[in-house]
């Protein structure tokens, strides 16, 4: 009867302590994510968990683009650093390609199809930032004094040369090399400053267009051929085996892939992917 009576104060003791754990890793989940999570109610989107040992992401629906907020999945062969990303799909591809960073970070291995380097004529934004698009004169109407303020402020929550902002048909990805989730003002921030380019581009170019202007696509250099792909979520080289798009074959990191949870390309609904 005794053995009985210490069997069951055990079996209860292991119960209240894996009752306790599991209530104790809840608590610390939503007080470490409690920034993505008013972001969520703010903007009436969705929250999403993986579990404690992976970060949230956020997505809600934007003036016609569907946004996504999250860490950036580490890529193999660069170094581990913790970048939040924002990136917004645009319902409707835009003909125009930029990229945008400080002028301390590391030039990519391969420049944005298409584009070339150019000055928006502002001399101090110019000493600090190295901007490529495919239409100068369209950058220069995306980049007026808002956007430029929006880009400073960004830059400003980033670690030196800890920020990019890059712009396909597709998408426009805004980065900072940092846990912005610590900081629920931060991270506030910087989606406020990201959706604020957001608007900027839609309007920039649709004022282009409303000029009659049509761009024309520029296609790859031989070099750009013989190199390796080129992710359509980061614009990095794919140099470890990642996936192809189920329906297009279009190839993204495998991290990428799962980050935005479907194909890149605007117009290609594909959700599943295949080995590269």
């Amino acid at each position: 009867m005794t053995s009985l009576i210490v069997l069951g104060a055990i079996v209860l003791l292991l119960y209240l302590f894996i009752r306790l754990c599991a209530t104790t890793g809840a608590w610390l989940s939503g007080a470490r994510y409690r920034s993505y999570r008013q972001l969520a109610a703010r903007y009436r989107g969705k929250y999403e968990s993986r579990g404690l040992s992976e970060p949230p992401t956020v997505s809600f629906s934007y003036n016609g683009s569907n946004v996504r907020l999250g860490l950036a999945p580490q890529i193999t062969g660069q170094p581990a650093v913790s970048r939040t990303r924002v990136v917004a799909r645009f319902r409707r591809g835009l003909p125009f390609r930029l990229e945008l960073a400080p002028v301390s970070r590391p030039a990519p291995a391969q420049s944005p199809k298409g584009t070339r380097p150019f000055r928006v004529g502002d001399e101090e934004f110019d000493r600090s930032y190295v901007v490529q698009a495919n239409d100068p004169e369209m950058a220069r109407e995306f980049l007026a004094a808002p956007i430029r303020r929006a880009i400073d402020n960004l830059h400003r929550l980033a670690p030196p040369g800890g920020m990019l902002i890059s712009i396909s048909p597709e998408r426009l990805l805004v980065q900072v090399d940092r846990d912005l989730g610590a900081s629920a003002d931060a991270l506030a921030h910087a989606v406020q400053q990201a959706l604020t380019i957001h608007d900027g581009l839609l309007q920039g170019v649709a004022a282009r267009m409303a000029q009659g202007v049509s761009i024309v696509a520029v296609g790859p250099t031989p070099a750009e051929e013989a190199g390796p792909p080129i992710c359509k979520v980061c614009g990095e080289p794919i140099l470890a085996p990642g996936v192809l798009c189920a329906s297009c074959r279009t190839p993204h990191h495998r991290d990428c892939w799962e980050f935005v949870g479907r194909c890149s390309i605007y117009g290609c609904d594909g959700k599943q992917s295949i080995p590269a």
